[in-house]
């Protein structure tokens, strides 16, 4: 996929919410943060095994079973953080035959999530949305 530049989180971070919206589920969906470099700068916890995709790829239909991997996943809702609170970032959704990026991000974030094989649906949410049903 793309070069993971760092493993260890900033004391601040910006933080990227993700609500699933469905999809397929025979499709596979993974969704990270990019900086203007398209420098992947989704913190990565060092104890993920060999393969960092991992933590940020899933089936399209649901995020079940990603916090076995240590995503963090709360009340349907996957959490991640940027490196740092001063890059620019942008979110990509990629599917197995498509891609969507929305972009040029300085704060916390929320997005519904949808894929299927050829389809990659990202669409921008209230944060104070995604922040509530996950701290429910």
């Amino acid at each position: 996929l793309m070069n993971i530049i760092a493993l260890m989180p900033a004391t601040e971070a910006y933080e990227v919410l993700l609500r699933n919206w469905g999809g397929d589920d025979k499709a596979y969906c993974c969704v990270w943060e990019e900086d203007v470099n398209h420098k992947i700068i989704t913190f990565i916890p060092p104890n993920i095994p060999n393969k960092p995709s991992y933590y940020y790829c899933s089936g399209c239909a649901t995020f079940n079973g990603m916090e076995r991997f240590h995503a963090d996943l709360r009340n349907g809702i996957l959490t991640y953080h940027t490196l740092d609170n001063t890059t620019t970032y942008w979110v990509t959704l990629g599917t197995d035959y498509d891609w969507s990026t929305l972009g040029g991000y300085n704060k916390d974030t929320c997005f519904h999530v949808y894929g299927t094989e050829h389809k990659a649906e990202l669409n921008e949410a209230p944060y104070e949305e995604c922040e509530k049903i996950r701290d429910s």
